[in-house]
């Protein structure tokens, strides 16, 4: 036995999507979004926001502060919001990238992505939250799971240690999820999850229906999207099943790439020049 072992913690992750176009984009309330989120997090963890970033840059130290110099901002890319993160392993991240970019793609994805550590929430409460955010926001298709602290949340795979330094690996898994992720509208998912929330076109194909009817529950959580939960059991006996695996963009062997969806999708999602707008008004 290893006395000197630590108790590794656990993060829950979620993770909202909505895809856009580039009306859409300019149309979404990244503001609203943003608030929203530090309210319901503060009042389901009881933890205090405390650092800020808005487009890339370090903002105000106090929320009042961040309040003000989000009301300034024309466009919001991207924000980070933590709460005390360095001792809560607690934070969230927005993006909205097709405000940033000048030759714009047919479409792209508002995503929400937000690590609350397991001992100031339990499932429960993560579930409400995320309720709120996608009736208040439309959201189109998201989930939950849980990983260790060791875990990177944006990745979800775990952090590489050296002798001075940690480091994140961005591979082709990540890319390919952000230039294909438009097919959740048609019937896709990222891959299979503790707690899944789906649209009408996951519902769609009769298959994949009588599977998500047959395993775990479903339960509606607006008039758009149902919330599929599963135990460990149910996604080890799902995690090789051939529809699941038809339908999820992100496989050990990436798969999907050899589809035609899959072309048809990076032709929707795919940047037509690597250029980006980075000059920002405060």
């Amino acid at each position: 036995m290893n006395f000197f072992r630590k108790n590794r913690t656990e993060n829950w992750i979620i993770k909202l999507f909505k895809i856009t176009d580039n009306k859409t984009a300019e149309q979404f309330d990244m503001q609203s979004c943003i608030l929203s989120a530090i309210d319901l997090i503060s009042q389901k963890t009881e933890l205090k926001a405390t650092d800020f970033d808005i487009n890339y840059r370090s903002s105000s130290k106090t929320l009042n502060g961040f309040k003000k110099a989000l009301k300034k901002q024309k466009e919001v890319v991207y924000s980070f919001v933590g709460f005390n993160s360095d001792k809560t392993n607690t934070y969230f991240t927005i993006d909205n990238p097709m405000l940033n970019w000048t030759e714009k793609p047919e479409n792209s994805s508002i995503e929400i992505s937000i690590q609350i550590a397991s001992e100031f929430a339990d499932l429960n409460t993560i579930e409400l939250t995320i309720k709120n955010l996608i009736t208040s926001f439309d959201f189109e298709y998201g989930y939950i799971t849980k990983l260790p602290s060791n875990y990177d949340s944006g990745t979800e795979r775990k952090i590489k240690k050296g002798l001075f330094s940690t480091s994140i690996e961005v591979n082709e898994t990540d890319h390919v999820w952000t230039f294909h992720s438009v097919g959740i509208l048609d019937g896709f998912i990222k891959r299979l999850y503790p707690v899944n929330y789906l649209n009408k076109s996951h519902l769609s194909d009769l298959t994949t229906k009588e599977l998500i009817l047959k395993y775990g529950i479903i339960e509606n959580i607006s008039d758009n999207i149902c919330k599929w939960t599963l135990n460990s059991e149910e996604i080890e006996s799902l995690k090789n099943n051939e529809q699941i695996q038809k339908i999820s963009i992100i496989t050990n062997e990436l798969g999907f790439l050899k589809t035609d969806k899959a072309k048809l999708f990076k032709d929707k999602m795919e940047l037509k020049k690597p250029v980006a707008n980075t000059v920002y008004k405060t």
